[in-house]
């Protein structure tokens, strides 16, 4: 497995794009993924070719976009303005959000709707790679939830971001990575517990589970995108940054 190493831009939303790639060229990362909010927002097809040729010339790959379209739920993001950002930044890769209630609230009607609008965003751009994240409060919630999701929506280019669940044990992380495994193409990195960020290589012990992990993904490349510094200061990014490459080098 190639690990690459990367950021994710909402951890510095206050830092410009300009800022945030050279301080990510000073550590070492090599792949970001923009967001839609705010460095690269949606609908902006001049800002995002901008972005992508600041990013090439810095030598960061951009495999993914942060998006902040939400399926079959009132949001101001609206598809088309995602997908025609993320093919101007040139990213395969576009994260959406599964809806803001989970399984257990929502109606049979909403839950389909849900599904609809995936195959409906998934069959007409068959091209990208969607993937969602099992945030609390939404469809993937947990991971049984996230595959009966992905089985309903049933097609390849729907995927998953894996990431540890703060409020959730570690044995139950470990669960959830191998079952999600043949849909993972990232990982958000972080160290936390419930509401307390620690330092990265706090939780050095549990990353090198999740990585032998990830190792058996069914991918080339696997994506390590830190997410938010323990002390949301960007000063702290090297000190971050090393301790995720030391974990892969």
């Amino acid at each position: 497995m190639n690990f690459v190493p990367g950021l994710v831009s909402i951890s510095f939303r206050q830092l410009t794009v300009e800022d945030i790639l050279s301080r990510m060229k000073d550590c070492g990362l090599q792949a970001v993924e923009w967001g839609s909010d705010i460095h690269v927002p949606a609908g902006n097809l001049k800002e995002a070719a901008r972005v992508r040729e600041l990013s090439r010339n810095a030598g960061i790959a951009t495999p993914e976009y942060g998006a902040y379209y939400t399926l079959a739920w009132p949001c101001e993001e609206k598809p088309a303005d995602t997908v025609a950002s993320a093919r101007a930044l040139g990213t395969p890769i576009v994260r959406l959000w599964a809806s803001e209630k989970n399984r257990a609230s929502m109606t049979s009607e909403e839950y389909r709707a849900a599904v609809e609008d995936a195959e409906r965003i998934c069959g007409e751009n068959p091209d990208l790679t969607f993937c969602l994240e099992c945030h609390n409060w939404s469809i993937t919630e947990d991971y049984p939830s996230a595959l009966a999701y992905l089985k309903d929506v049933n097609l390849p280019n729907l995927k998953m971001f894996w990431q540890p669940n703060q409020f959730r044990t570690h044995q139950y992380n470990l669960e959830a990575l191998e079952a999600l495994l043949p849909y993972v193409c990232s990982t958000h990195v972080f160290s936390w517990e419930g509401t307390d960020h620690l330092p990265l290589a706090h939780h050095t012990d549990r990353w090198q589970e999740y990585l032998s992990l990830l190792n058996g993904a069914p991918t080339d490349t696997m994506y390590l995108m830190l997410e938010f510094m323990h002390d949301d200061n960007p000063d702290s990014l090297p000190e971050t940054a090393k301790t995720l490459l030391d974990w892969i080098h």
